[in-house]
């Protein structure tokens, strides 16, 4: 049994290093932060052996592992509420055992106020650097000395400078390629239901029998807009504080800015796309208030669910995101797109004392919200970029 349970650690280690080796992905991150960890953390031990602190060395490598993180900006952020929260630590423990001395009831007095000091919001993970330095200085002896206790800070600082620099060397690529293809895969996305509704609608009311498949599609849209802004925000991390930004002009340019405006509108029109299937569904069931569209209404209305179709293909074919003006084609897709709202509300409202009219004049709503929504995120788009270019 142990000797099986081994065989498969193995088998499952040289798939991971093999995963890493052959594609992007957490593996291949693991590997580099790995490899980062082990070098900050010897060049730490070395400088501070040749800086000749054999009692305090520990502090080096110890803080270089502690910073290590994927982003540059992950690491100046965390090596500065590192470098604070041992700072601290060395000052109320020096605080006590320089004054007083060490004794069982400072010892217990010193840690209770690094445990609250260490509760602050700006320490996050590291205000329990606090308490610990503090019992390390007392119980060590350090705090009792401020040769020591510079001692300590100094190899602190040696650690997390060589991170940092470790960090800036092998700083991860910059890859906004990855966060405009999130938004133009939701575009995509969408442009595939509403074409497939569309179809559905040409039907007339035989085509409602697809209702609950369009839902379960719909209600993934909200995963598919949480995915697409982590993605974004990976990539404006792993920008932060790189220096590859000033080594490529194409990567110093772009900016997150687009790709959120786009994901906030593809993520409201899915909202409105969602609302049309529920009012849809809503009807079929056997205490709906309202009856089903009429199935002429729902062939008058296919048109607006192609114009929608072809306002997200628009977007990814033409790599809105990546514009600073609004494409041809998707300016011409909505402009048709609400041109069909009206002529379909105009011939709706011939007939406003039909029962279905509450139906047909909500799913109408919830169509030109579409495109108003669309709209709307190409003129964010085209905002930030006049904002960029003023500045």
């Amino acid at each position: 049994m142990v000797i099986e349970r081994v065989r498969e650690v193995v088998a499952n280690g040289r798939d991971v290093v093999r995963r890493a080796f052959q594609r992007r992905g957490y593996e291949r991150e693991t590997v580099v932060v790995i490899a980062k960890s082990v070098i900050a953390s010897t060049g730490a031990w070395i400088v501070g052996f040749l800086l000749g602190n054999p009692t305090q060395i520990g502090f080096a490598p110890f803080s270089a592992l502690l910073v290590v993180t994927p982003t540059v900006y992950g690491s100046v952020l965390q090596s500065g509420r590192y470098v604070a929260a041992v700072f601290l630590g060395a000052l109320i423990a020096g605080a006590g055992g320089i004054t007083i001395g060490v004794n069982i009831w400072l010892f217990a007095l010193i840690v209770l106020v690094a445990l609250l000091v260490g509760q602050f919001s700006f320490f996050r993970d590291q205000g329990k650097q606090i308490p610990v330095v503090a019992a390390f200085a007392l119980a060590g002896g350090t705090a009792g000395s401020f040769m020591s206790l510079g001692t300590l800070l100094l190899m602190v600082l040696v650690g997390t400078t060589i991170a940092v620099v470790t960090n800036m060397v092998f700083a991860p690529t910059i890859r906004f390629r990855d966060a405009e293809n999130a938004v133009l895969d939701f575009a995509e996305s969408l442009c595939d239901l509403t074409r497939e509704m569309a179809d559905g609608f040409r039907e007339g009311g035989e085509g409602l029998d697809d209702a609950d498949s369009w839902a379960r599609v719909a209600d993934g849209f909200d995963s598919t807009a949480r995915n697409a802004q982590a993605s974004v925000s990976e990539q404006e991390s792993r920008a932060r504080l790189n220096p590859r930004r000033l080594l490529d002009a194409s990567v110093s340019k772009q900016t997150p800015n687009a790709y959120y405006a786009w994901i906030l509108a593809l993520s409201r029109s899915s909202r409105h796309v969602q609302s049309l299937i529920r009012t849809l569904r809503s009807t079929k069931d056997a205490q709906a208030r309202f009856p089903e569209p009429s199935g002429g209404f729902m062939r008058e209305f296919a048109p607006l669910l192609d114009g929608a179709a072809d306002a997200f293909r628009a977007i990814r074919a033409e790599g809105e995101p990546d514009r600073d003006t609004v494409s041809s084609d998707l300016d011409h897709s909505l402009q048709e797109g609400l041109r069909l709202v009206d002529h379909v509300r105009r011939n709706m409202s011939e007939h406003w004392d039909d029962e279905r009219w509450p139906v047909h004049s909500a799913m109408i709503t919830d169509m030109e919200r579409v495109f108003e929504e669309l709209r709307e995120g190409h003129e964010n788009t085209e905002g930030d970029a006049s904002r960029g270019a003023a500045e």
